[in-house]
């Protein structure tokens, strides 16, 4: 199965999630964060009523999922899972279906995230432990605090946006910043080092003229 991969908006939007086990709490938990208003549907949960979350205690019915915008059909009844992805459909909302490629429109990647910072590692549904074991391995391998330096670049990103108005040159210093020092820079001395050099980098593009890199 061949898949496009998105970073989704789902700020806001309406998120049914129809299961109460360890698979659908997990989808609860990791939408609240994406800060999606999230609707359970269970007739029982495997915890507490997740905080943050309206919860329905009742057999699933197709009206659960009015104003939906995505779905996650996580009971362990295959056949049920079928039926809620029919109905999203038919309501106009993305589906996943738990284990159950064939009805899903979308897959969640295993992800890993360090503040702005997301990688998500995708198999298309074929092998999610596979998925699991890379995440782990990209975990250990990331450099210690890139969440933090990500932010920081956003920061001075939007200073650049509103102080230099030759966009070229502002993303030349932004791509030098990122490939040479920027980094370690920001290690050592923090956001305030961050910015310095970035100034350093455009007094010299634009003493030199180039905007190109």
């Amino acid at each position: 199965m061949k898949t496009y991969p998105v970073m989704l908006n789902v700020e806001g939007r309406l998120a049914v999630v129809v299961g109460g086990g360890p698979v659908g709490l997990r989808k609860v938990h990791s939408l609240l964060q994406a800060a999606a208003r999230v609707r359970l549907v269970a007739p029982r949960l495997d915890g507490d009523d997740p905080e943050g979350a309206e919860v329905i205690h009742a057999p699933y019915d197709a009206s659960h999922l009015d104003g939906a915008f995505i779905v996650f059909a996580c009971t362990d009844d295959r056949e049920l899972n079928s039926r809620i992805a029919r109905d999203a459909r038919s309501a106009g909302a993305w589906v996943n279906a738990a284990d159950q490629p064939e009805d899903c429109d979308f897959f969640v990647p295993a992800v890993v995230s360090q503040g702005p910072v997301q990688i998500a590692i995708g198999t298309g549904g074929s092998s999610p432990a596979l998925a699991a074991s890379l995440k782990d391995s990209i975990a250990s391998a990331l450099p210690e605090g890139v969440g933090a330096y990500a932010q920081a670049l956003a920061d001075l990103r939007e200073r650049l946006q509103a102080t230099v108005t030759d966009t070229r040159l502002r993303c030349s210093v932004l791509r030098r910043l990122v490939e040479q020092d920027g980094y370690e820079t920001f290690r050592s001395g923090g956001a305030a080092a961050l910015s310095r050099l970035a100034d350093k980098l455009l007094k010299e593009q634009g003493a030199s003229g180039s905007g190109q890199g």
